[in-house]
């Protein structure tokens, strides 16, 4: 992780919170149902930023008690008076990176955070927290006892959401290889059964959740809702206008003011991100939105043959009466192929 000085994290926390009071605006007419900091290392910022951020917050009517709050915690070097802050301030659900409870398999990720920090800083969030998230990797490390880590990991919270991500290699040198496609999927069938058996339930393709507990923030995405991101390469959508933007990663250029562009998504790509997105998670989509989102029919952008025989195949659902298309189980498995037909037979 690339340190900062406090001079320098103290402008980064100005320029956000001016950036957010300049363009809240565009999600005018739309409920805020979501607070999020993530995309990085949030838990380097200060409490007074975070006490700062809950007063702008109520400036421009955003409730905390109707809203969920979350953020995105390295669980390394986490002061208790930093966590009891952000309570105090609103917050109200935790997401953790985890990864893994194996110190070995941490190092070979260039993880920071080792088993020893997981132990003494989780059990203080479940202290303060409910609602507590966390990411899990998995695809890597052979002969890995998947069980036995979460196991581990629950002993210390009693945690309300999981998301399991397929490990992708990054590039740098001696980053851990890629295992087989066969180990990787015992893997994800040993985070499942577990996640089973604690009372989770599989709402999207990589996340579990108590019910009740879904991610509200990740299902805005999910279900083509409005997003307002604001920092070094954060984006946004505003669905009533159709337009997507993001900053540069550079975050010195954000603080100046520079390296945000913008752009309007063609119709074929708003019908892409909307198939992309909404048949990821267990509910579906309902196509009886489409032309209030795009201005025709599902069927007249999208043929009606391809879907039909994607459900004669066995890997999608349709429901003609309630207009809901979802992927059965054997389609989530392999959601990309199903993806593929569907963008093949996409007319526009």
């Amino acid at each position: 992780m690339t340190k900062f000085s406090k001079t320098a994290l103290d402008e980064y926390g100005d320029a956000l919170l001016n950036e957010l009071e300049s363009r809240f605006n565009e999600l005018s007419g739309t409920k805020t149902v979501s607070v999020y900091f993530g995309g990085g290392s949030p838990s380097v910022m200060s409490e007074k930023f975070y006490m700062r951020f809950a007063e702008t917050a109520l400036k421009l009517g955003i409730n905390p008690d109707s809203c969920e709050w979350t953020v995105e915690i390295n669980p390394a070097d986490i002061g208790e008076s930093w966590i009891k802050n952000l309570k105090n301030c609103g917050v109200n659900r935790i997401s953790l990176g985890i990864q893994a409870f194996d110190d070995t398999i941490l190092a070979e990720m260039g993880r920071r955070t080792t088993v020893a920090d997981m132990q003494k800083n989780i059990p203080l969030f479940a202290k303060y927290f409910d609602n507590i998230s966390c990411d899990f990797i998995y695809g890597l490390g052979k002969n890995r006892k998947i069980n036995q880590e979460l196991t581990k990991v629950f002993e210390l919270a009693s945690f309300k959401h999981l998301s399991a991500y397929s490990y992708s290699r990054p590039e740098r040198k001696n980053a851990p290889e890629l295992l087989d496609e066969e180990e990787t999927l015992l893997q994800e069938k040993a985070i499942r059964d577990f996640l089973q058996k604690k009372g989770f339930s599989r709402y999207e393709i990589s996340n579990y959740s108590i019910k009740g507990f879904e991610s509200r923030h990740n299902m805005l995405y999910w279900t083509y809702g409005s997003w307002l991101g604001i920092g070094a390469g954060a984006a946004s959508f505003i669905r009533k206008t159709g337009v997507s933007s993001r900053y540069a990663d550079d975050i010195e250029a954000f603080v100046s003011g520079d390296g945000l562009s913008s752009w309007e998504l063609t119709l074929r790509e708003k019908t892409e991100e909307f198939l992309l997105m909404g048949l990821r998670v267990k509910i579906g989509i309902n196509i009886n939105n489409f032309r209030g989102l795009f201005g025709k029919n599902f069927f007249e952008l999208i043929s009606e043959k391809v879907v039909s025989d994607l459900v004669s195949d066995g890997f999608l659902d349709f429901d003609e009466a309630s207009g809901i298309l979802k992927c059965t189980e054997k389609g989530s498995n392999f959601l990309n192929a199903v993806l593929i037909k569907l963008f093949d037979g996409i007319i526009c």
